[in-house]
């Protein structure tokens, strides 16, 4: 986790479709000191001739906002955007930053990489090292020793059971599971509800119970 940001500077959420909204309302019933590290200065649009307003809040292009460099989570499920995304706002001295929903739970000696979002009601255990610009979408829970990689998504009520090792860019769908000890390939997909008996290929995609290559 990046310790290094300064909390003074802004903060903005990249994407305003539905988790960008999810993320906005979070924070908005979260506790002062939430709000208060997370104040929401702007969405952040790709498209050049984004000018709209979101639940009040402006929806600009990264070449328009205007201020200091600000810090950022992106709220998108696409693994594939997050990398070419973070890259462009990286490139710009722009900062990912962590968010942690007050109801999640993290373990002992867990790593959270930067640009990770972690939503509520996730269970996060002990010794797992998650990379940059994961999401752990809402009720999922990630046991002991799992190692996800960059941009992985896991989408809500996910379960990745201990010893887990998940590449860069893996989607799991939601209520997907995986068996303790399996790998998950970079850039691999696990359907919908999914059971994951085996080990999954980069860039294969698995579904059903057992889980087959599709």
């Amino acid at each position: 986790m990046n310790t290094n940001l300064s909390l003074d500077s802004p903060f903005v959420i990249v994407g305003a479709g539905g988790m960008g909204r999810e993320l906005l309302g979070w924070i908005a019933t979260g506790s002062p000191a939430q709000q208060e590290r997370y104040r929401v200065a702007a969405f952040i649009a790709e498209s050049e001739d984004t000018a709209s307003v979101c639940h009040g809040i402006p929806v600009v292009s990264p070449q328009s906002y205007r201020g200091p460099k600000p810090r950022y989570v992106i709220a998108i499920a696409d693994p594939g955007a997050k990398k070419r995304i973070s890259a462009t706002l990286d490139g710009m001295g722009w900062h990912a930053e962590v968010f942690i929903h007050e109801m999640a739970i993290v373990g002992l000696a867990a790593s959270i990489g930067a640009g990770t979002i972690i939503c509520p009601h996730c269970r996060i255990s002990s010794d797992c090292a998650i990379g940059a610009h994961v999401l752990v979408n809402c009720a999922s829970g990630v046991a002991h020793d799992v190692v996800l990689g960059d941009y992985a998504t896991l989408l809500g009520s996910v379960s990745l059971n201990g010893g887990v090792t998940v590449g860069e860019g893996a989607l799991f769908g939601a209520g997907s599971m995986v068996y303790p000890g399996k790998k998950i390939g970079a850039w691999a997909k696990v359907g919908l509800g999914s059971v994951v008996l085996r080990s999954v290929p980069d860039h294969a995609t698995v579904f059903g119970n057992p889980a087959q290559r599709i």
